[in-house]
């Protein structure tokens, strides 16, 4: 089976917006921002806070930098990396209240399942990231891929599910939809969210 390619991924240079850092903290990241409609509202309600954002395609960080910029938001701090990549190397652990990872890459083809980004190694790299209680949040249009990272999540001590599994779009703070998202259900997709908080392990019900 197929790993993350870390010394392929590792080989690349790291590219950093506004300025280059060496650690890195906040209060909100978003992994894999797209078109960055998410990140920019969510920047633009908490002005005083530290947004943080980690995008793999260099294209859509291109095309982010010049949103953010006519927009005027001073407080994002923008990462083209694999987070598999960055994150050991440069993000502050226990800094960030809130993580969310919205509409991953599915990878829908059994094949390339080892392609998908919430495993349960990830899923404990993110739980290191957050504050005591801090939460992570999960959205996706693709039912296979949600049970498959509600199932990796029991591999993980430190976050605990808080959905029934599936939490309710309502239940993800400051949630924005995006312009795809609105589209998948204006053509009838559902939509699953999984909202956890970062727990010690014993304290799991």
């Amino acid at each position: 089976m197929r790993q993350f390619p870390y010394e392929f991924e590792g080989r690349k240079p790291i590219l950093f917006y506004p300025e280059p850092l060496d650690r890195i903290d906040g209060d909100f990241l978003e992994i894999g921002p797209g078109r960055g409609d998410f990140l920019m509202a969510l920047a633009e309600q908490y002005p005083d806070q530290k947004v943080v954002a980690v995008e793999l395609a260099k294209k859509r960080y291109y095309k982010l930098i010049p949103r953010i910029e006519k927009r005027g938001i001073e407080n994002i701090t923008l990462l083209c990396a694999a987070a598999q990549i960055a994150i050991p190397r440069h993000f502050v652990p226990r800094s960030f209240e809130r993580i969310y990872v919205l509409f991953p890459d599915p990878w829908p083809k059994d094949r390339h399942a080892p392609h998908r980004l919430l495993n349960a190694e990830f899923l404990t790299m993110l739980a290191g990231l957050l504050t005591d209680s801090g939460s992570f949040f999960f959205a996706t249009d693709f039912k296979a891929y949600a049970d498959w990272v509600v199932a990796n999540l029991t591999d993980v001590p430190t976050l605990e599910n808080i959905g029934r599994p599936f939490a309710d779009q309502s239940d993800i703070q400051d949630y924005f939809p995006s312009f795809f998202e609105q589209k998948w259900r204006d053509e009838g997709r559902s939509i699953y969210y999984v909202r956890c908080r970062r727990v010690r392990p014993a304290e799991r019900s």
